[in-house]
């Protein structure tokens, strides 16, 4: 753990100082944090986003919020957006969906949107394609990827597409200036100016640019050398902080898988639970693929096994292993525990090689209680409390338990 020696009182009245000065004006409250929708891509931004550009969407300012769109951010003509349909969530012939769809007699225009999402295999190589299939050559085709940063996409998303082909954009610049540009377009209605001015101080709270507690500790700091110091001395003692507080979590999960399955689950990532701890905070995220898996059934010559895994959050759920231990797809039974149990919530869920997956039981808890060990969030930091950890992992056994017997009644049919 911190050595707290380490951290003077100056350095905690800092700190303090600086989280009351960063909500002076009420930024903390913020209606979209306080629901628990703040990271929710289809539900939050999507919708919100789409609102804002359809012009017959409920803010009643008809195509002025599309238009600064499409000539401020995309430089697309939008000749006062008259022509324009804005649509979410548009079908395509491999059954994915395009977040929003903005479509003219010349021009279509799809976006593809990410807060926490990775990308998928040929995503916006068929999201392209898709594109052009509709525009059947009479329009001009633009695919953008929207991201918290604008960071290009994956060349697995992009498949055989250029990256000439995709236009980049960020919410942390082209989304903020124009959802600024929206709040002045709107002062005449300041109900729908406060609305939007909410979505914006979200969109600098996830971005890093909304004058929060970390950005005014920032700016005390890089005038303050003998601060500067100890929060250096600070820093280098947090990825073992991190590692000892995961390795717990990982020992008591696995004495509580074995407690309930009577098998102690197998290590993987990493030759110990101290190895996969420790070796998380200073390995390349390509290799954080960790946790525990643990057999519970067979279909032939496969065996079905529980897995807890970690990339930036915990999820679990179940899985499907050849003879050699490999993952593979198991297709027809993933289809046949959809159709009678549901899907997960956890980002993993859709990949093919998982039955189902979950951060967490959907009918015990909310995302507050996802653990996410990359950002180490405030379900990772609660895991210091005894009480809370041992819930958390309760909970994650409890309900692994019910897929356990979900996944041997399929088994056995």
């Amino acid at each position: 753990m911190i050595d707290e020696t380490l951290i003077s009182d100056d350095l905690m009245e800092m700190v303090g100082q600086a989280r009351e000065r960063a909500n002076q004006r009420g930024e903390r409250f913020n209606i979209f944090s306080i629901l628990k929708v703040h990271r929710d891509e289809a539900e939050t931004h999507s919708r919100f986003l789409h609102e804002l550009l359809n012009p017959q969407g409920r803010h009643g300012e008809g195509s002025a919020f599309l238009d600064l769109f499409l000539d401020g951010v995309l430089g697309i003509p939008s000749h006062g957006g008259q022509h324009f349909r804005v649509r979410r969530e548009l079908p395509t012939a491999e059954k994915r969906r395009v977040d929003m769809v903005i479509e003219s007699p010349t021009d279509i225009i799809g976006v593809e949107l990410k807060i926490d999402a990775a990308d998928q295999n040929a995503q916006l190589h068929d999201y392209y394609h898709e594109l052009q299939r509709r525009a059947e050559g009479r329009k001009t085709v633009t695919l953008a990827y929207l991201t918290l940063g604008g960071k290009r996409p994956s060349t697995m998303s992009l498949k055989e597409l250029s990256e000439d082909d995709v236009v980049c954009l960020s919410f942390a610049h082209h989304i903020a200036g124009w959802l600024q540009k929206c709040i002045d377009r709107s002062h005449h209605k300041p109900e729908l100016a406060h609305a939007i001015q909410q979505y914006l101080q979200l969109i600098r709270n996830l971005t890093g640019k909304g004058g929060t507690m970390n950005d005014l500790v920032a700016g005390e700091l890089k005038g303050d050398m003998e601060r500067f110091q100890e929060a250096l001395e600070v820093e280098k003692s947090l990825p073992k902080a991190k590692a000892s507080i995961q390795e717990v979590f990982w020992k008591e999960l696995s004495d509580a898988l074995t407690d309930e399955f009577g098998v102690t689950p197998t290590v993987y990532g990493g030759k110990n639970i101290r190895a996969i701890s420790s070796d998380y905070y200073s390995k390349n995220k390509n290799n954080k693929h960790i946790g525990f898996k643990l057999p519970i059934g067979e279909v032939g010559s496969k065996a079905v096994c529980l897995y807890t895994n970690l990339y930036h959050a915990v999820h679990y759920g179940l899985r499907v292993e050849d003879e050699a231990g490999t993952v593979v797809a198991a297709g027809s039974l993933r289809d046949a525990f959809r159709e009678q149990w549901g899907k997960g919530n956890a980002v993993a869920d859709n990949h093919a090689d998982w039955l189902v997956c979950y951060y967490f039981n959907p009918e015990a808890g909310d995302d507050e209680k996802i653990i996410n060990f990359d950002s180490f969030n405030t379900a990772a930091v609660g895991l210091l409390d005894d009480e809370i950890r041992r819930t958390l992992i309760a909970d994650i056994v409890a309900h692994q338990v019910e897929l356990a017997e979900k996944a041997k009644k399929l088994c056995s049919q």
